[in-house]
């Protein structure tokens, strides 16, 4: 009999003995574990701390990965590391400062050395680090919390926070903003830095009102427009929350969510905020990983929860304060058309399906990702999407080919619908599915519509000035997902459906 221990898990996963901290947290997917990365501790001159696990519950801490630096501006304060991994060189984003700075002008500092806040780059072969800062900045003002961010084109973009005159409130109280500026290389921006989310809202503010926050920023794109999320109020109290922006394209015009914060804390955790988002050992669930504190109790934890799409925002389902299901396992059926499949690759060339696709250098791990939905295989080599096109052999499974190493490789049964689809009063639109296995379904709904898995019937009403986020499980046999729309019509979107064994 499978335990409950087996099957689910509680916030926080990583908490530590009483008063420790584990600020920003940062997760990565290498080959086939997770590698999770925090803030160094309140002292300044510890380093970041990396974790190792293969479920994103149970992680064991393997050290630092990146130490205090004789390097000038990584003297101490390591905040905020955050991992891209391209070609065998793991490269991280970090905020640090130097010694002899001086303070900040202003009433929110931190430390005699706060003026001295650069972010830079460090460099490593290994997850687990040792990491090696490069010998100057990326930037030449005070600037925290970088995020770099790659395009579908393979170009890479950093937003991170500023303090300068122009991110102040309306009405001249200090504050702290989020810009966007092109990676030309690892180590260099282009020099342009956009404005992207500056303070302008009251839960944005610390409790004295005396300081506003934008910070933290996370991007991602979803039918061709950029959401990014960010943190406000003051991460060392129960005011943190996470609001959201959207843009057409990352220069912007970027036009935040009316409806901010898109994740406040509850009762017994507080506080969340600074996140990351990584796909779970199904390759096809993406999960938030963010901090936040456990009601009367010191030091940041690190918690874990669902993102979920709802038509014209993301939702994470949290914070989630009791049991929920451990992040599931590949799951794959042949009978079901549909997939997303990883693998890793050492080699000179790789083919997906009838596809060859050249690797450089060939002695380096890549990771390859492939999609198969609604007769169509999208294809990304580390990260840059590099095919999409008609499926070769629907009712297989992925087929991966190479001239040298396959390893990691998972697939799971798996439908993504990212279309908006505008139903007429009392018309029908239907997938093909084809499992025989439980499945977890969820759908964005304007209207009301019926929801038909083969023989059960699901009647879900809702409004039709915003999409409601619909969530099921469904333990038999499905050929197809029908919705029929009400008599007044309705629009559905955003279905993901997973097979779960």
């Amino acid at each position: 009999m499978t335990t409950l221990e087996s099957t689910t898990f509680r916030n926080p996963v990583i908490a530590g003995a009483p008063g420790d901290d584990h600020g920003d947290p940062f997760v990565i997917r290498y080959l086939d574990e997770f590698f999770l990365y925090h803030t160094g501790d309140t002292s300044g001159r510890r380093g970041v701390s990396v974790h190792r696990s293969r479920n994103l519950v149970d992680w064991k801490f393997e050290g630092y990965a990146l130490e205090p630096s004789d390097v000038g501006w990584a003297w101490s304060d390591l905040w905020a590391p955050e991992i891209v991994y391209e070609r065998g060189t793991f490269y991280m984003y970090i905020s640090a400062t130097r010694a002899g700075a001086g303070p900040s002008p202003g009433p929110w500092q931190f430390g005699q050395d706060d003026a001295g806040r650069r972010i830079g780059v460090a460099r490593s072969s290994s997850p687990t680090g040792p990491f090696v800062a490069d010998p100057e900045p990326l930037t030449d003002s005070w600037s925290i919390d970088a995020h770099p961010f790659r395009d579908d084109d393979g170009t890479m973009w950093l937003f991170y926070n500023v303090r300068t005159d122009e991110t102040s409130l309306g009405d001249g109280l200090p504050g702290t903003g989020t810009v966007c500026d092109r990676l030309v290389a690892p180590g260099r921006l282009e020099g342009r830095p956009t404005p992207v989310t500056f303070p302008s809202e009251p839960w944005e503010g610390v409790p004295t009102r005396d300081w506003f926050w934008n910070e933290a920023p996370y991007v991602l794109k979803r039918r061709g427009r950029y959401y990014q999320m960010y943190s406000g109020g003051s991460f060392v109290d129960s005011s943190y929350a996470i609001g959201m922006a959207e843009a057409p394209s990352l220069r912007g015009p970027w036009l935040k969510d009316p409806l901010n914060p898109i994740l406040r804390g509850g009762e017994r955790i507080v506080g969340p905020g600074h996140h990351s988002f990584v796909f779970g050992p199904d390759v096809a669930t993406r999960y938030a990983v963010y901090h936040g504190y456990l009601a009367g109790e010191e030091g940041r934890k690190v918690h874990l929860d669902r993102l979920f799409w709802s038509g014209d925002r993301p939702l994470i389902t949290g914070p989630t304060e009791d049991e929920q299901p451990r992040p599931a396992e590949p799951v794959f059926e042949e009978a079901i058309p549909h997939w997303r499949a990883e693998v890793w690759v050492r080699g000179s060339w790789v083919q997906v399906g009838g596809t060859r696709f050249r690797l450089a250098p060939e002695d380096v791990w890549h990771q390859v990702e492939a999609i198969q939905s609604n007769g169509r295989v999208a294809v990304r080599v580390g990260g840059v999407l590099h095919s999409s096109h008609p499926a070769y052999l629907e009712g297989t499974g992925p087929c991966f080919a190479s001239d040298g190493e396959l390893r990691a490789r998972s697939v799971t049964s798996f439908l993504e619908d990212g279309d908006l689809h505008e139903l007429p009063g009392s018309s029908s639109y239907v997938w093909r599915w084809g499992g025989s296995g439980t499945l977890e379904l969820s759908l964005a709904v304007k209207g009301t519509i019926t929801l038909a898995l083969n023989g059960a019937a699901h009647e879900l009403e809702g409004p039709r000035e915003r999409f409601r986020l619909v969530r099921l499980r469904h333990e038999e046999e499905v050929d197809e997902i029908r919705v029929r729309a009400g008599a007044d019509g309705a629009t559905v979107t955003d279905l993901f459906v997973y097979a779960r064994g």
